[in-house]
């Protein structure tokens, strides 16, 4: 008798644990729980909660667990489709009181603060990593009790925005659904974020995300502009973030170098089409004043991380490696030295760079801030919200910069202080001049971080221009001519508009600005509607424009606009 050949498939899978060989992303890491203490209502253990999300059974036998260096070995399991598996201490196992559960001897401990937790297949494949730290709870610190959960488990590979803090009562779910399981989306793209020299014919390439690496391993989709070749190139695991290239010539000192990539995609298939090039270069030793500090928000508000932002002056490519930051005590001796990358990241000239502890979390409270130079670290020198002194050396001990704020350098009309930066506004000019800092402007959203400063002197010349257009709009929605523009470009820093709109009878209908403080250019616009937001009719509209700034200089002017309306 012969039996069908799905048939012994079946009966393979049901008598001896046989699988089809799994894919990367087939088993992925679903719930972990850093700090069990104090307890919400779980047992007082670390666990690790694993998820089949594939069609087939998998055989999970001489798989490996590994956080940071330690690694354990799984034991057989076969986990079906759509099912999970908790791991936790054999001590622990009798405590959660549920059939899919295993015990590892030795499991290894989860830091509060950060770790990389990797799943290895018996071959050692990658099948899932990540790479969490206290900030995926959305906070500073892990809350004790309660684990981090996956959102969406067809994300595998989005990082930070596919977890937060469980939300069940008991603080988890462990063996169960995840309380917070959504249809999140993603998207986020897979941008190239920096380059690194190893050495004269290796380029390390960092990305904002999670790699195909199948794709990301081919050296076609990697081009400079002077026809330098790309020989070979490798895509390192566990994450899959990183690339190195190697180059088919060394690269040239004092030479500035454009690297391309063409159609990189993440693990889902998504490519960016943003960030997909920078400049790269030999780095070399940074002397005293070739890289300063740029601006600082030290007094954050709530949710919101403190940066500090670096910037490079010289002709000179920087490694960031190179450089600390610390902060200098009352006594006038040096705090904790803080590492700014372990990378290598390199500071190219004219760059700005912003450092904080949380880029997205910056990003998402400041829209002109500028991803591409934002640079997550560890953590930042101590930053008293009042007054403080920030110190940036060479990793020999050389002082480069050194900035002593103080809360009376913000404008000294702005009435709210929290969540506003201080802003450089001169390069040549000593950092130690009190005269050489502005808070930023409202207009660019307080803050401009990895961004070009809002307050600035003398960039934009010593010319005053204000233009409202279009000269006639139509707020429909339809996308043409939506919105009245109004924007502006100053001949310097600290100057505060009032803009007034006002019908064709002179009654004033809008406050567009008040007190406003405005950077050395920028816009506002307007969408046609009155202070209770509500639509105002076709017709003729004025803005009175009032700017001024400490000095006495003031300058009033009106522009007119027509605002239509279609007809029914």
């Amino acid at each position: 008798m012969r039996f069908p050949i799905v048939c012994i498939g079946l009966l393979l899978q049901a008598f001896s644990g046989f699988t089809q060989s799994p894919a990367i992303y087939d088993v992925v890491i679903h719930e972990i729980m850093v700090k069990p203490a104090p307890p919400l209502g779980l047992p007082p253990y670390e666990y690790i909660e694993l998820k089949n999300i594939s069609t087939a059974p998998v055989q999970l036998k001489d798989w490996r667990l590994a956080i940071n260096k330690r690694e354990v070995i799984l034991p057989a399991y076969l986990l079906q489709p759509d099912s999970l598996l908790l791991l936790c201490a054999t001590a622990g196992v009798s405590s959660y009181q549920i059939p899919n559960i295993r015990g590892i001897d030795r499991f290894p401990a989860l830091a509060d603060d950060s770790a990389l937790v990797v799943l290895y297949d018996a071959h050692r494949r990658v099948m899932h990593a990540i790479d969490y730290d206290a900030h995926w709870y959305g906070t500073s610190s892990p809350k004790g009790g309660i684990s981090l959960e996956m959102i969406n488990d067809a994300l595998p590979c989005s990082g930070k925005i596919n977890w937060t803090a469980s939300t069940a009562a008991a603080g988890g779910t462990p063996g169960n659904p995840n309380a917070v399981a959504a249809s999140l989306p993603d998207n986020t793209r897979p941008d190239l974020s920096y380059a690194t020299i190893t050495d004269s014919l290796h380029v390390l390439l960092g990305f904002s995300k999670t790699l195909d690496s199948a794709l990301a391993a081919d050296p076609t989709h990697y081009h400079f502009n002077n026809g330098l070749q790309v020989a070979a190139c490798r895509v390192l695991p566990p994450l899959f973030r990183n690339v190195v290239l190697l180059l088919s010539v060394p690269l040239s000192p004092g030479e500035i170098y454009t690297l391309t990539t063409t159609t990189l995609t993440d693990c889902m298939g998504e490519s960016s089409g943003l960030h997909t090039s920078l400049y790269i270069g030999i780095p070399q030793r940074p002397e005293k004043q070739e890289v300063v500090i740029n601006e600082v928000l030290f007094d954050p508000a709530p949710g919101s991380p403190e940066f500090i932002e670096l910037y490079n002056g010289s002709q000179k490519v920087i490694e960031l490696a190179s450089l600390r930051l610390c902060n200098r005590k009352a006594d006038g001796s040096l705090g904790a030295w803080k590492i700014l990358s372990n990378t290598g990241r390199l500071l190219m000239p004219g760059q700005p760079l912003a450092l904080t502890t949380d880029a997205t979390a910056l990003c998402g409270a400041y829209p002109h801030a500028q991803p591409e130079n934002i640079q997550t670290v560890g953590s930042l020198p101590s930053m008293p919200a009042t007054e403080g002194t920030i110190v940036l050396l060479r990793t020999d001990s050389t002082l480069l910069d050194e900035l002593h704020y103080t809360s009376r350098l913000h404008f000294p009309l702005a009435r709210e202080l929290q969540g506003v930066s201080l802003e450089r506004l001169s390069y040549a000019n000593p950092t130690e001049d009190i005269n050489n800092w502005h808070s930023a402007a409202t207009a660019a959203g307080n803050a401009t971080p990895g961004a070009i400063n809002s307050q600035r002197w003398p960039d934009a010349g010593d010319s005053l221009s204000i233009v409202l257009a279009p000269g006639v709009f139509s707020p429909n929605q339809d996308g043409i001519d939506d919105w009245a523009r109004l924007s502006w470009q100053l001949p310097g820093p600290g100057y505060v508009g009032n803009i007034v709109i006002y019908d064709i009878q002179g009654r004033p209908v809008k406050w567009l600005a008040r007190n406003f403080l405005l950077g050395n250019n920028g816009y506002l616009q307007w969408d046609g509607k009155n202070e209770n937001a509500v639509i105002l009719p076709s017709g003729i509209y004025i803005f009175l424009i009032e700017i001024f700034n400490l000095a006495g200089q003031v300058k009033r002017c009106k522009r007119t606009v027509v605002m239509a309306r279609k007809l029914n």
